[in-house]
């Protein structure tokens, strides 16, 4: 079965926030020194990931109200 490229992207932005995240912990927890770009990365990250969940559920919301399937 084929996976479209949104897909793939999207799954290729998702492991990289993840990837950049473990560092970040590390840090926290007194391991590793914070790395140039990471913190921001992970903020960014996490912005845009709920920005885009935000868009989803008004988008589902608005068919909801409106009458047409929500799927």
């Amino acid at each position: 079965m084929p996976v479209s490229r949104r897909y793939r992207v999207a799954l290729g932005c998702y492991a990289l926030w993840l990837v950049a995240t473990v560092p970040l912990v590390a840090h926290e927890l007194g391991i590793i020194p914070l790395l140039p770009g990471v913190e921001p990365g992970v903020v960014t990250g996490a912005a845009v990931f709920v920005a885009l969940g935000l868009g989803r559920m008004l988008r589902r919301g608005w068919r909801f109200l409106v009458g047409d399937d929500a799927s």
